[in-house]
This record gives C-alpha cells, sequence and structure tokens, in this order.
C-alpha cells in the first residue's frame, strides 16, 4: 500500500495539471479565508472586498518570491547575508503595501459614507493575516521540498544498494569459479601422483574424487549448504591426502559429531585444508604434523589448521599469498560481514590459521 501511495505521489508531482490546480485550490481557500476574517465588521462590506482582493495578490507575489527565488537563489546557495537583506526589503514592501490598501479602503468607505475612525479597520491585522499566509506558503512548500528530497534520497540509496548487491553476487560467482578449477587442479595432482607410483589406493582415490566432484557440481551451486555436508567434503579431501603420504604424515583431525542443521558458504574451508598440506607436507624433509580441528558453541563454528613448516624453504613460504586463502578472504568479507575472525601466523616452525564464524541455522 506504501509503495503504490508513493507512485500516485510521484505521478501527480510530474503532472503539471494537478501543480497547476493545487496551486490554485490553496489560493482559493487563502482568498475565502480573508474573505471570513475580514467580514467580521459587517457595516462597512466593502471595506471587506478591497482587503481580501487587495491583499491576496501581495501574498501570492511574496510567497512565489521566496519559493522560487530568494530561497534557490540564496538560501540553498548558503549566500545568507544578501538572503536575509532582501528577504527584510520583500516584508518591508509587503507591509508597505498592506498599508496602502487599509488606506485605500479608509479613503473609499470615507467618500462613501459617514466619517470612521481608522483604528476600526485594524490594520494590524491585515500586516499579520498577509503575513500569515506568506509563511504558511512557504512553510508548505520547504516541507513538501524536504519529503521529496528525502524520497529522492531513499531511491538513490535502494538503486545503489541494489546494485552493490548486484556486484556482490557476481563477483561471488566469480570466486566460487575460481575455488573449483584451483581445488581440482590440487587434487588432480593428487592422483598423477599416485598413478606415478602405481599405487594401490589410486581407485579409493577416484572414488573419493569422484564424491568431491558431486559435491562441488551439484550441491554447491546454493548459498549455504550444510555444515556436516562441508566437513564430509574435507574429510573426503583429508583421505585424499593421507593416500598420498602414508609415511610422513602426521595428521590429528577433530570434528564435532552434530551440527544442529548449521549452514556454513560451501567451500569456504577447504583452502586452509588445502593450503597446510600444500605449505606444511608436500616438500617437508621428514615426518609433518597437521592439526584440524573444528569445534561448536551454539552458532559459533571455531575452526583451527596448525601445520609443521620446512625449515628449509622458510623465506620462500607464504602461507597468505595463495589463490585460495586469497579468494576465501574475499568470499568472508562479502558473505560474513562482522561475522567472522581470521587469525593466520607464520612462525618460523609452523603455520596456524584459526576461523571463527557466525553460522546460520
Amino acid at each position: 500500500m506504501t509503495d503504490r501511495i508513493q507512485h500516485i505521489i510521484q505521478l501527480a508531482r510530474r503532472s503539471k495539471t494537478f501543480r497547476i490546480a493545487y496551486h490554485l485550490l490553496f489560493w482559493v481557500i487563502v482568498a475565502f479565508f480573508y474573505f471570513a476574517l475580514f467580514s467580521w465588521n459587517s457595516e462597512f462590506r466593502e471595506a471587506t472586498i478591497i482587503f481580501s482582493a487587495g491583499l491576496l495578490p501581495v501574498a501570492i507575489s511574496e510567497t512565489y518570491f521566496f519559493n522560487h527565488f530568494l530561497f534557490p537563489r540564496f538560501l540553498w546557495k548558503k549566500r545568507y547575508t544578501r538572503f536575509f537583506l532582501y528577504s527584510f526589503y520583500t516584508l518591508l514592501a509587503g507591509i508597505w503595501l498592506s498599508f496602502l490598501i487599509v488606506f485605500y479602503a479608509l479613503f473609499y468607505i470615507l467618500s462613501n459614507k459617514a466619517a470612521i475612525s481608522p483604528t476600526l479597520l485594524h490594520p494590524e491585522l491585515q500586516v499579520v493575516s498577509l503575513h500569515f499566509i506568506i509563511f504558511m506558503g512557504i512553510a508548505i512548500k520547504q516541507v513538501k521540498r524536504a519529503f521529496f528530497m528525502q524520497q529522492e534520497k531513499n531511491e538513490l540509496e535502494k538503486a545503489q544498494l541494489i546494485t552493490e548487491l548486484k556486484l556482490k553476487e557476481a563477483e561471488l560467482k566469480l570466486l566460487k569459479a575460481q575455488v573449483h578449477p584451483h581445488f581440482l587442479f590440487n587434487t588432480l595432482n593428487n592422483l598423477y601422483g599416485l598413478t606415478l607410483e602405481k599405487s594401490d589406493e589410486a581407485p579409493t582415490l577416484v572414488l573419493q574424487l569422484s564424491d568431491i566432484l558431486d559435491y562441488i557440481l551439484y550441491r554447491c551451486d546454493a548459498k549455504l549448504v550444510g555444515l556436516s555436508e562441508e566437513l564430509a567434503n574435507l574429510k573426503n579431501y583429508i583421505e585424499i591426502e593421507k593416500i598420498r603420504y602414508p609415511d610422513k604424515l602426521k595428521l590429528t583431525l577433530e570434528f564435532p559429531d552434530k551440527t544442529d542443521d548449521l549452514k556454513i558458504a560451501p567451500l569456504i574451508l577447504l583452502p586452509f585444508v588445502e593450503n597446510a598440506f600444500k605449505h606444511g607436507v608436500s616438500h617437508f624433509p621428514g615426518v609433518a604434523f597437521v592439526n584440524i580441528n573444528a569445534q561448536l558453541s551454539d552458532k559459533n563454528l571455531s575452526f583451527s589448521v596448525v601445520n609443521s613448516r620446512n625449515p628449509i624453504k622458510v623465506k620462500e613460504q607464504s602461507y597468505s599469498n595463495g589463490i585460495g586463502l586469497v579468494n576465501v578472504r574475499k568470499r568472508l568479507d562479502l558473505l560474513y560481514p562482522g561475522k567472522y575472525i581470521l587469525r593466520v601466523e607464520e612462525l618460523s616452525e609452523s603455520f596456524s590459521v584459526n576461523l571463527i564464524l557466525e553460522l546460520e541455522s
């Protein structure tokens, strides 16, 4: 209903005929107001007509002069000195004209009737009533202007918000499109290494890779997936890595048994695990370690990954510059603004990442 009313207001505002009719109606009401105000003295009906017919054009002139010249030309442009000076002259001219109208009425009555006291005409009433209408016309105009300016501001903010949301959606799609091939590239490298070694674990890896592909291609198109599905996909990936490094990996894995139907952005955790194996295991000279821990507290997920770091290549390794982590940081900013804490520490012997994420149910 509110949108419909605003639509009608916008149509009326754009209609020149409506604006003219609106202004005519206002001044017709003012004319009746003046006639009713000055007709209190029925003995001098001519004075009522003179006052009403004389003050109306003065009120119209001053009102439009303020609204369409003084305000836009001086006040809105912050030229305050000239605005107040010209306003004073305009009001002074209105007072002078109102007294001329009183004198004309007095002259007309004296030339046709018996002598009367000028005080019976109440000249101060003409001045007050004139400027009452002028100030009311100015107030209506400025309130209407403020209303439409606020409405236009709201529409611009709404349009800007819609544009930003569309840009965010496009950026998220692009980031997801980058995540998928990056992940597949790493996994296929794993499979390639096993086939070169003619490992008996290769068929198992293919099956697990099939499950991962099913997850990526058919279940990751949604904005959110079940936390249980995301953790299950992580387990599949970790099992593939365990097959690659049967003798040089010391793995600690702890995931919650229940996820309480919580939702999470798909593949948001995977880059942390990928980097742990890439930096901490693949070129490590001895037995490497990877500790992965996920805990739930109400709707908050605490996810941490700690892995060993090759002491020979400490200067060459950079945990935070890979495409996976760059993408995941951007996705966190877009999907969880103000709802996550991410800490990455690069020590001489280990990498560690700690993520606290507020999930949705």
